[in-house]
Formats: C-alpha cells, sequence, structure tokens
C-alpha cells in the first residue's frame, strides 16, 4: 500500500476475511489518519496486524510500502 487511503480501500473492497477485529480496528485508523488523527505508522502496525489476522501476505518493496497479497 503506498497510503493509509490505499490502504483503507483494500481494507473495504478487497480483504479476503471479513469481520475480523484487526481489519476492523485498521479500517477505523485509516479513516482517523484521513481525518488528521492518527500517525502513519500506527495505521501501518494496524494493517499488518490485520493482514496477518485475515492470512494475507505482506511484502516490503525498497521505498517501505506494503503490498498485500492473498495467501492462498
Amino acid at each position: 500500500m503506498r497510503s493509509p487511503q490505499d490502504a483503507l480501500y483494500a481494507l473495504v473492497s478487497d480483504w479476503p476475511v471479513n469481520g475480523g477485529v484487526h481489519q476492523q480496528r485498521a479500517i477505523d485508523f485509516c479513516r482517523a489518519w484521513l481525518a488528521g488523527r492518527m500517525p502513519v505508522e500506527t495505521v501501518r502496525q494496524a494493517f499488518i496486524l490485520a493482514a496477518l489476522e485475515a492470512g494475507v501476505a505482506i511484502n516490503d518493496d525498497e521505498d517501505g510500502a506494503e503490498a498485500a497479497v492473498p495467501v492462498s
């Protein structure tokens, strides 16, 4: 993900498992970031926990951006 906005889209539209505690927390944190109330690193950590919860692999690129890849 390039930004919490991208992460929010993935969490809401493309997430393979819905209803997870970490998924909802990550959604809330992304929305808080959009409102200027949450640091980006906190959002990143919440997204990683949501990915672990859903079995989604995270691949960091050289710029530190994550790419979420569903694990089959």
